[in-house]
């Protein structure tokens, strides 16, 4: 089944790769790489859900990471809700 994000009762959210713009940590050199696989991160480590620098909808993770995404804000701030619910979930 297609999806843009997914969650699971176990409180993780998947991410389609296509919709990942970039996954940075602020002051390092490089940002992480995503390899056309899911994007699979805790609900419970985000820190919070906004708009990063050039405004596109980021989840701000409590490790430092950014996970920059193209999606509109409703649909991030779903899937955070249902995650953190342990609601599963399928957002297309």
């Amino acid at each position: 089944m297609s999806y843009i994000l997914k969650t699971t009762s176990q409180g993780l959210i998947y991410i389609k790769a296509s919709s990942v713009i970039k996954v940075v940590k602020p002051n390092s050199i490089e940002g992480a790489k995503i390899l056309g696989k899911p994007l699979i991160i805790n609900a419970n480590h985000i820190g919070f859900l906004s708009f990063d620098s050039e405004g596109k909808v980021t989840y701000f993770m409590a490790n430092g990471f950014e996970i920059s995404m193209n999606l509109f804000y409703d649909e991030a701030e779903e899937a955070l809700n249902c995650a953190k619910a342990n609601i599963e979930k399928i957002i297309k």
